[in-house]
């Protein structure tokens, strides 16, 4: 789907006005105050055009990476989107990180890899024994490393739901010049931001339309349908993991 295909295909903004996307918040940051068309009741509201082209710009910037078969890791701090998140990464072959960030998981992914290496070796191995007496340690790490069990090197493409929840990630993306793609809402500052999607960021509703949304267009792309259960087999074969391990 290239980028005269997809701003012909059908957009309705009144979806977007009946899941509340539209809606901002009390403050607005200089970079933004002239995407949003005006205050109602105290909230700045964005303008639905260019919500809907920064759905399309992002969708086709995300196929990018997708079609080189890129890793793309999606950051996510809020506990009410994680099984969404979830669900839409599975879906598309996403990695996802939604536990307190892991300071240096990027800048310091070598040895990020080797913390991940010695939990999976603990999880083969005594896992089942740990998870039953309720190790404490053990599920601690293990939430953490939840998404990330077989990403093969540093992502390519960050998509962060919060970049104030998710600001060290963020710094660290931006240190190491990974393109950040990011939902926004009106107090946000844009700077550093590769690909911004505007919208109410703290949503569920909002956040879980665009994620419909993007397996929609790739469904439509791919001439597959796609189910919104999520899959039964989470997790990737064991011989796939350490393949991955081995890199």
């Amino acid at each position: 789907m290239n980028m005269k295909s997809l701003m012909n295909t059908k957009f309705s903004l009144t979806s977007i006005l009946k899941v509340g996307g539209h809606l901002g918040r009390p403050e607005v940051h200089r970079s933004q105050k002239s995407l949003c068309i005006g205050q109602k009741n105290g909230f700045w509201i964005y303008d639905g055009e260019v919500m809907k082209q920064s759905l399309q710009v992002s969708y086709l910037y995300l196929k990018y990476f997708m079609d080189r078969k890129e890793p793309i890791l999606v950051i996510n701090q809020e506990d009410s989107l994680k099984k969404g998140v979830r669900v839409f990464c599975n879906k598309l072959g996403f990695y996802h990180m939604q536990e307190k960030w892991m300071g240096g998981l990027l800048t310091n992914w070598g040895q990020a890899k080797k913390q991940r290496k010695n939990f999976l070796k603990v999880r083969k191995t005594h896992g089942e024994i740990l998870e039953k007496n309720k190790d404490r340690l053990y599920l601690k790490v293990k939430d953490r490393f939840e998404g990330l069990e077989d990403m093969p090197r540093r992502p390519s493409l960050c998509i962060i739901l919060d970049i104030q929840d998710s600001e060290y990630a963020f710094k660290e993306a931006l240190k190491l010049k990974i393109p950040v793609m990011a939902f926004v809402n009106t107090d946000d500052s844009l700077e550093g931001i590769s690909f911004p999607i505007f919208g109410a960021n703290k949503s569920l509703r909002w956040v879980r339309w665009v994620f419909n949304l993007f397996l929609y267009w790739y469904s439509k792309e791919e001439g597959k349908g796609w189910e919104k259960t999520l899959p039964k087999n989470k997790n990737l074969s064991e011989k796939k993991r350490i393949n991955h391990e081995k890199t």
